[in-house]
């Protein structure tokens, strides 16, 4: 085990590279990862099923045309009608008082009846059916004073119930709905009436609206996604950290010195070479413990249980992110055969590792192109992503839809592993043990 021992050690100088590429890139995407999971977790909660309230707004109504019987009862009707569908507002009847609420948005819409207005509504009312009777001109009926407020649209709207009220005042005092006589009693008893008859049929003088409450969707799935998107994103940090840390620690024990004492020593080569794996195998296994920490406290932090996933969809994808961090380490052990230099060790897991994420479909949120979707085919990451999704994909049926891209991630491991002995066998069949040579003290004369 001391092979397997100074190959930790030899893991642990170059801890700087754990610290940059395993906590660092990790840290960054968790973050990421994060963010889609607290959308969904906002997006569960809410729910589509409640009583719509549309927003009321503040009027404030000024009779001035109390002295006459007929303006009161406008009046009365009108504060009636609005109360309905907005919140009344009490204000001195003085030009800045009026002024002030309405820039302080103290009253959204101030709606003035000036005195004499009843009667002249009355005068306009008998003329209006005077006129229909010789097919004349209708003559238009007076309007009250309005203000509306800038702050909001609700005063603009809320204007808009106004004219609805003295439209449908009209209508009932003509067409005789709320009196039983002719137009002669077109008096304060008929404009009282007729004010009651409209507020009681308020309802009918609104736009029908139709609100619809679907009930609540099940936004489980969007819990689901979000812990795909978080267990997707190891593939950066993981396949950088073990492909570099994995190739500097094979690196550190392929050099032409060092390579001779190993095969001088009287410990097998088999054995050597199994501590070493072991060793990889360990690191692998550290980072995938620290990376699927970092993902239950994400998702602890978001206010999401993982046994609501299901613990068997998450136990089985972190067995398959197991399986992509070997096929990570097994990158490493080929890229550490061809005897690479440090620069060229990081720009290689760093390049290939923002490969795999990008071209894995983890980062993006819909499909990829399909030219990125065939170099996506020809890394480890794609399958890895896609194995995680139908595993958490409630549709997906059997085994089938995730077995076979865990066996090709899994193969992906067994791949770079023999062509990583392929290239050993190779450098080692083609080296040549250069021996000192020794001098016989006999012949020294």
């Amino acid at each position: 085990m001391n092979t397997c021992k100074t190959a930790l050690r030899v893991i642990w100088a170059h801890k700087f590279y754990l610290l940059l590429y395993l906590v660092g890139m990790s840290l960054i995407m968790i973050v990421i990862g994060s963010t889609n999971m607290q959308a969904a977790v906002r997006a569960n909660t809410s729910s589509s099923v409640g009583r719509f309230e549309p927003a009321q707004a503040k009027i404030v109504v000024i009779d001035r045309d109390c002295d006459n019987q007929a303006g009161c009862a406008m009046g009365q009707g009108l504060e009636q009608y609005l109360g309905k569908s907005a919140q009344l507002v009490t204000v001195k009847d003085e030009p800045q008082a009026l002024q002030d609420a309405n820039v302080s948005g103290k009253s959204d819409l101030t709606v003035i009846i000036p005195a004499g207005y009843g009667q002249r509504f009355l005068d306009a009312l008998e003329d209006t059916a005077a006129q229909a009777h010789s097919d004349g001109k209708t003559p238009s009926f007076p309007k009250v004073e309005t203000a509306a407020s800038y702050n909001s649209s609700r005063g603009s709207l809320a204007q808009l119930q106004v004219d609805s009220y003295f439209d449908a005042l009209r209508t009932a005092l003509l067409t005789g709905l709320c009196q039983n006589g002719s137009m002669e009693l077109h008096s304060y008893a008929a404009v009282k009436d007729a004010a009651t008859y409209v507020v009681a049929h308020y309802a009918g003088n609104q736009p029908h609206v139709g609100i619809h409450a679907s009930p609540k969707t099940d936004n489980h799935g969007a819990l689901l996604k979000g812990f795909v998107t978080i267990v997707g994103l190891a593939a950066f940090p993981l396949m950088t950290a073990l492909t570099v840390c994995v190739a500097t620690l094979f690196g550190a024990f392929s050099s032409p010195d060092r390579h001779r004492r190993l095969l001088a020593s009287p410990v097998r080569s088999s054995s050597l070479n199994g501590q070493e794996l072991t060793a990889a195998l360990i690191l692998a296994g550290f980072s995938w413990v620290y990376y699927v920490a970092l993902v239950a406290f994400s998702m602890a932090a978001s206010g999401v249980s993982l046994a609501s996933l299901g613990w068997g969809r998450v136990l089985l994808s972190f067995f398959v992110m197991l399986v992509f961090a070997v096929s990570a380490a097994s990158f490493g052990f080929m890229l550490a055969q061809f005897n690479p230099s440090s620069s060229l060790i990081n720009s290689v897991g760093v390049t290939f590792g923002l490969v795999v994420m990008f071209t894995s479909g983890s980062s993006s949120g819909g499909p990829l192109p399909p030219v990125m979707q065939t170099i996506g085919k020809l890394t480890p990451g794609w399958w890895y992503n896609t194995a995680v999704q139908s595993i958490m994909d409630s549709s997906a049926a059997g085994l089938a839809s995730w077995g076979l891209p865990l066996t090709v991630v899994a193969l992906f491991a067994l791949a770079y592993a023999c062509v990583g002995l392929m290239v050993s066998r190779l450098t080692r069949t083609r080296a040549t043990l250069v021996a000192p040579v020794s001098s016989d003290p006999s012949m020294i004369g």
